[in-house]
C-alpha cells in the first residue's frame, strides 16, 4: 500500500468516525455534514471529495459497522459448537462491541432508522442467522419440542435488537446483565431439558472476549464485510 492510498484511508476512517460519534449523539435527522467535518477538524469541501452527502455517509458507517459485527457473530460461533450456546455468545459479543465501538453502534441505529431507505439489513440477515441456529438445534435435539421456530426465531431477534439500539458508551456492565436476564428467561423454555444444564445465560467469557477483540483490529475490507454478512447469515 502506498503513502498516498495510506493516508487516504486513514482519513475515511477518520471521517466515519467522526460521523459515528455525531450520528450516535444527534441521530440521522439532526446530524448536520458542518459537525462532522468539524469534529474531523476537516473542511466541508475535503468531507465532500470522499462523501457525496449525508446520506452517502450514513451507508458507509452502516456498511463498516455491518462487517464489524458479522465479523464478531462468525467468530463467536466458530467458537462454540453447541448451537444455543453459540446463539447466546453471539448476542453477548455483539452487545458488549456495541458498548466500545462508536461507529458499530451508530451503524446500526441508522440501519433501524425509519427516515432512512434500504434499512434492516442486519436485522434480516440477523434473523437468518438465529433461525439457521435454532433449526441446528433441533436436529441436534436441543430444542424443547413444544418451540416453533419461526415465532421464537422473531421474540429473539426483537429482544435482542431492542436492547442493541439502546445501547449507549459506557454501558457495558448494564448490557451484559440485560442479555444475561433476557437469556435466563428465554433459554428454560428454548431448550431441550437434557440442554439446558450445559448453557451460560451469561456468554462464555473466552469466546467473548476472543469475538470482539478479534473483530476490533482486523483491517476493514468491505468486500470482506459483506462476504462476512452473507456467511454469517447462512451459519449451519
Amino acid at each position: 500500500m502506498g503513502l498516498q492510498q495510506d493516508r487516504a484511508m486513514r482519513t475515511r476512517r477518520l471521517m466515519l468516525k467522526s460521523a459515528a460519534e455525531v450520528f450516535d449523539r444527534d441521530d440521522y435527522a439532526s446530524a448536520r455534514l458542518f459537525d462532522i467535518s468539524a469534529r474531523a477538524n476537516m473542511s466541508t469541501g475535503a468531507l465532500h471529495f470522499h462523501f457525496a452527502n449525508k446520506e452517502d455517509l450514513a451507508q458507509a458507517v452502516v456498511h463498516e459497522a455491518r462487517g464489524t459485527l458479522w465479523r464478531a457473530a462468525r467468530l463467536a460461533y466458530e467458537k462454540n459448537s453447541e448451537p444455543l450456546q453459540a446463539l447466546t455468545d453471539i448476542s453477548h459479543t455483539l452487545g458488549r462491541l456495541l458498548t466500545w465501538d462508536v461507529v458499530s453502534r451508530a451503524g446500526l441505529r441508522l440501519d433501524n432508522d425509519r427516515s432512512r431507505k434500504g434499512r434492516e439489513q442486519f436485522i434480516q440477515a440477523w434473523h437468518a442467522c438465529v433461525k439457521r441456529l435454532l433449526d441446528r438445534a433441533r436436529q441436534e435435539g436441543r430444542l424443547a419440542a413444544h418451540v416453533q421456530s419461526q415465532a421464537t426465531t422473531c421474540a429473539i431477534v426483537a429482544a435482542t435488537t431492542g436492547i442493541g439500539v439502546l445501547i449507549k458508551g459506557g454501558d457495558g456492565d448494564r448490557i451484559r446483565m440485560a442479555f444475561t436476564g433476557f437469556w435466563q428467561g428465554f433459554l428454560p423454555g428454548l431448550a431441550a431439558p437434557d440442554a439446558l444444564g450445559g448453557l451460560n445465560p451469561g456468554g462464555t467469557d473466552e469466546v467473548v472476549d476472543h469475538a470482539v477483540t478479534a473483530s476490533r483490529y482486523l483491517p476493514y475490507d468491505p468486500e470482506d464485510a459483506v462476504g462476512t454478512e452473507v456467511a454469517a447469515s447462512e451459519v449451519r
